[in-house]
């Protein structure tokens, strides 16, 4: 079986840890349909107090220490201000008991101390979290109406290394008594997938595993940003109050480590470079993978491989691993052409799933899809039952996607809105146990997955059932070449009464964008032996549970003692690479989007602007071709200025759908223009002029010194004191001066340093070379918080 890894919304809880102990049975929990945090199941204890004078702080916190709790909502405040004392600018707003904001709860009692900051008419809130027994901190996150004047007051530019200081400092403050045996840095998950960007307030993030009786727990993680002046922004705190069991072990290691070689296989795949990418045609690359029960956790006790969602022993019948689909439905058939209307996509959901009797199509949307569809025109719809006998915070919603030309269903979700006393909302059936038996369920699932993705008896095949009391889930991986193609997959789960209550699925790669010899360099044998040289067992703390699931269903949370296989000996976290089958590389599974910033340009050596350019690589705002050339001295567009601006707020835009869209910006910028995205973020920015489909933004034509002078100056918003200089007198000593048509844009850029003369001439005709505009706007992130405006505060994400 492939190790499919889906990233739904709902499953965000997981993608957070982007661990190789959970990548296994993350196969048998990530792709799991139905987990949802939803409402707070909590119980709300507002203390506040009557302010006495005009003067006086409203003082939310009391001394009171409620049942289940050890320490007062005071004292919880006051850990929060020791360890962000920057947050005593802020006010105190609330206090809440018995952590309010999640569900299934935890299994500790958490204080929520809501602050909030209040400039004019001005007001946020935010607010931060403490453990209501040990009095840790457990999540703070500063605010930007604190970091923007911070930043603007710190020449401060660290390091990483640096910034780490700050951040190991802090940790052994958050945790009393911790000693440097006792932790360790989790690595480097995401700083290679997210590129730090060179507009903006630069932050690095950490993480630490904590250990418990000297093992690595998984249910103990820290995660501490910090910004490049030092001032730690967030924190936040994983724990677990679940009993630990014993740290030593019923198996040896040794006996673990053959269990483990005997079991062990490996498998080619195809890998998009680029996993996360939203763009268009990117490429797949041939891969070996280990097979799914290969990298599952093996309890250090029984040496039964474990699945990380329950706890619970892996049922080995239910790895599938590539068991072809037969139905008696008829297979999926295409629209005839034409787009669909709403009704006729409702339609098509009513056809294909049971919407009970009172449910209501209440809202509809047409636009581009989610991930699995990012590139499609796709209803998005919902129905709800308002008249039923329970209340909002109970009820029920159905929510599919249907590709609007081919009436493709992507996904179709009964979402349950859960709380604790979920079971008293129950239909009596669906207390009761399964009603339909694994082989029926099983054909159900098929039949679902033939009559509704292309090609599926041909390109699909079971891979994966995961048993839960209330539900089955079926995977299905999906094969080209005979070979699985990672994150093209589809799903269904069925009830026990026999309902399908989530069906999904996600088919990206197209035959154009596989690699044309399916024959690899690299043997089967000696993959499966480059893995075995590689991989160790650690003795560690598994964690699992602590999930609702769609139906009501919460699974507890708690720990087993495990051997857990990885890539590096001093983390649990070390599996999340694949071997290329034809270099022999360890690849990050979710692809290296920052490999070209990575690598040190090939064409810059002893350019006048090498500095320049190589930071604009570092940073993703240049982005290499394959042979590392970014050619220094070719002129540019106005639509390659437009992608440097937008790389340099934010360099992982292809990773994101945001910006995103279906709207025609200009007449010459349509979705499917390279410049789409660019451009619509910096209409977000305010950096171009609104959206004007009837006029031309020409980012095809070459751009000149004094257009960009203009560009700079919308940017910096300095257009009206721009307008004051409009004399040849106002550009002094540049003889070109007459020359110039938009002397206060060019007036401005030479008076700021950005665009300087050359030999006492602006030259406002001359084309703009990568090299120039690299200077320009490394000149450019320099003012950051020297001016009014420029990026004061306005950073998109």
């Amino acid at each position: 079986m492939s190790l499919n890894w889906k990233f739904n919304l709902r499953l965000k809880m997981f993608a957070t840890k982007a661990t190789t102990a959970a990548m296994a049975t993350l196969l048998l929990a990530s792709q799991t349909p139905g987990f949802a945090g939803s409402a707070s199941a909590a119980q709300e204890e507002q203390l506040t107090a009557a302010t006495t004078g005009e003067n006086e702080q409203l003082d939310a916190t009391s001394n009171d220490v409620p049942e289940g709790a050890k320490i007062s909502s005071r004292q919880a405040s006051e850990n929060i201000l020791k360890l962000f004392p920057l947050l005593k600018k802020a006010t105190i707003s609330s206090a809440r008991f018995d952590s309010p904001n999640s569900y299934p709860p935890p299994d500790y009692k958490a204080w929520e101390i809501g602050f909030q900051i209040t400039q004019g008419n001005h007001t946020s809130g935010f607010s931060g979290t403490v453990h209501a027994g040990t009095g840790e901190v457990l999540s703070v996150h500063l605010p930007s109406d604190i970091l923007d004047k911070h930043v603007s007051e710190s020449d401060v530019k660290l390091t990483k290394a640096q910034a780490e200081e700050k951040a190991v400092a802090l940790l052994y403050q958050a945790i009393s008594g911790l000693k440097e045996s006792e932790y360790a840095p989790i690595g480097d998950l995401y700083s290679s997938i997210e590129q730090e960007s060179l507009f903006g307030r630069t932050e690095y993030r950490y993480g630490y595993q904590l250990k418990h009786d000297g093992l690595l727990s998984d249910a103990e993680t820290v995660y501490i940003n910090v910004d490049e002046s030092g001032l730690v922004t967030g924190y936040s705190r994983g724990t677990i109050e679940a009993k630990y069991p014993s740290s030593k072990p019923a198996a040896s290691e040794e006996k673990a480590r053959q269990q483990f070689e005997e079991q062990f296989d490996v498998e080619l795949a195809y890998i998009a470079k680029d996993r996360l990418s939203s763009k268009q045609g990117q490429q797949y690359y041939l891969a070996y993978t280990p097979k799914n029960i290969s990298i599952i956790p093996i309890e250090a006790n029984t040496l039964e491989r474990i699945n990380t969602l329950t706890g619970k022993a892996v049922d080995e019948d239910s790895l599938q691993q590539d068991t072809k689909l037969k139905g008696d439905v008829t297979p999926f058939v295409p629209a005839n052409g034409t787009r669909l209307n709403v009704q006729q996509a409702a339609n098509r959901v009513a056809t294909n799933f049971d919407i009970p009797k009172g449910y209501k199509l209440e809202h509809n949307q047409l636009g581009k899809g989610y991930y699995s569809s990012p590139n499609n025109q796709v209803w998005s719809l919902s129905w709800s039952d308002r008249s039923a006998n329970m209340s909002y915070m109970f009820m029920r919603d159905i929510s599919a996607q249907v590709d609007a030309v081919t009436g493709q269903i992507y996904s179709y979700t009964m979402m349950q809105r859960i709380g604790p006393e979920m079971e008293q909302e129950k239909p009596a059936e669906e207390k009761a146990g399964k009603l339909v038996t694994r082989k029926q369920a099983e054909k159900l699932a098929m039949d679902t997955v033939i009559a509704l993705v292309p090609d599926a008896t041909e390109e699909f095949r079971l891979a994966n059932v995961i048993e839960m009391d209330d539900a089955r889930t079926f995977l299905f991986q999906r094969y080209l070449n005979g070979i699985p193609v990672k994150e093209d997959s589809a799903q269904v789960q069925v009830l026990n009464n026999g309902t399908v209550n989530e069906f999904y699925t996600r088919i990206a790669a197209t035959p154009e964008q596989l690699p044309a010899d399916v024959k690899p360099a690299i043997s089967y044998e000696k993959a499966k032996e480059l893995y075995l040289e590689e991989f160790k067992l650690i003795l560690a703390y598994s964690r699992y549970g602590g999930y609702g699931m769609n139906g009501g269903q919460v699974i507890p949370a708690g720990v087993n003692l495990a051997y857990m296989p990885t890539r590096d000996e001093n983390s649990i976290y070390g599996n999340y690479e694949a071997l290329d089958a034809n270099t022999g590389e360890w690849k990050l599974l979710y692809g290296d989007t920052s490999s070209a910033t990575k690598a040190e340009p090939t064409d810059i050596l002893g350019h006048v602007a090498e500095a320049a350019l190589r930071n604009m690589t570092q940073h993703g705002v240049l982005l290499a071709d394959e042979q590392g050339r970014v050619f220094p001295d070719r002129v540019i567009t106005r639509g390659d200025w437009f992608n440097y601006l937008a790389r340099a707020i934010n360099p992982n835009m292809d990773l994101y759908y945001s910006g995103d869209g279906d709207d025609k910006l200009y007449a010459d910028v349509t979705p499917d223009s390279p410049y789409y995205k660019a451009v619509r973020a910096l209409i977000d920015q305010r950096w171009l002029a609104g959206a004007d489909p009837e006029q031309n933004l020409n980012p095809q034509e070459e751009m000149t010194r004094e257009e960009l002078a203009v560009l700079l100056v919308r940017i910096l918003r300095y257009e009206k004191l721009a307008g004051f200089y409009t004399l040849p007198s106002d550009l002094p000593n540049i003889a070109d001066a007459s020359a110039i048509t938009s002397k206060g844009a060019v007036s401005l850029s030479l008076k700021l340093g950005l665009l300087p003369s050359i030999e006492g001439r602006f030259m406002p005709a001359r084309k703009v070379t990568v090299a120039e505009a690299s200077q320009v706007l490394e000149r450019l992130a320099k003012l950051q918080g020297k001016t009014d405006t420029f990026m004061s505060g306005n950073r998109l994400y």
